[in-house]
């Protein structure tokens, strides 16, 4: 039991982080700051997002009031639905967090106010969809960066899965010998199923992430930088 919780935990902490790093190291940072002012909030700074972006985002502001730091943006046009992601980076340009915002259209002139982590310095707007309709996603070329995090996301997966299945084997092992412990598999087939297992999460999590990474960026801004 101990083990699966040990499985489990890194599952559902660890790699949701590392994907999520893997995911950010694709998109560029090309918001750029526009002034400075003040709203019923308190002071901002105010930021301009991309060409494609201000569309529908005209421009949009980062805050602090007495609950922390906050987005709000300015809509350009009246749609029934928008879903956005806010890629939120700290005063080191380290990544934070991604939000994903998804926000019905209320006749409003700005966006709703959406909370963000503490430590938050500035973000990268990104929208997903508008009236449903996916909308392109710009993506950096491939970088050291990307294969980095992609590599620590098959080192993971490969060694979660390896010991999920060791778990479940040594499970079966006790149960065909009655828990008397007096089966132990040779060391060549703990390699061997270990080893093929490790190499497979790790051929379909490649394809699979490279796979995404071109066709996204082939549908996206075939300028990205």
């Amino acid at each position: 039991m101990l083990g699966i919780g040990i499985v489990i935990l890194f599952a559902c902490f660890f790699l949701p982080r590392i994907m999520m790093r893997t995911h950010a190291a694709t998109l560029p940072i090309r918001d750029r700051a526009i002034g400075r002012g003040a709203d019923s909030l308190g002071a901002a700074l105010y930021y301009e997002p991309t060409a494609a972006v201000r569309r529908y985002i005209t421009w949009y502001r980062i805050g602090r009031d007495a609950n922390g730091a906050y987005f709000q943006g300015e809509w350009a046009r009246k749609i029934a639905c928008a879903v956005y992601e806010l890629v939120v980076y700290g005063a080191g340009n380290e990544l934070i967090e991604v939000l994903r915002v998804k926000e019905k259209f209320n006749g409003g002139r700005l966006t709703r106010v959406t909370r963000l982590p503490k430590k938050a310095d500035f973000i990268t707007l990104r929208l997903c969809y508008v009236d449903d309709t996916p909308f392109p996603v710009e993506r950096k070329k491939l970088n050291g960066r990307y294969c980095a995090w992609l590599a620590a996301l098959c080192f993971s997966l490969a060694v979660t899965v390896d010991l999920l299945v060791w778990l479940v084997s040594m499970f079966v092992f006790r149960c065909m010998d009655g828990f008397t412990f007096t089966y132990s598999p040779p060391l060549w087939m703990w390699a061997a199923l270990l080893g093929s297992t490790a190499l497979a999460v790790i051929a379909v999590t490649c394809a699979f992430s490279l796979a995404r990474f071109f066709l996204m960026r082939r549908k996206g801004d075939p300028h990205d930088a």
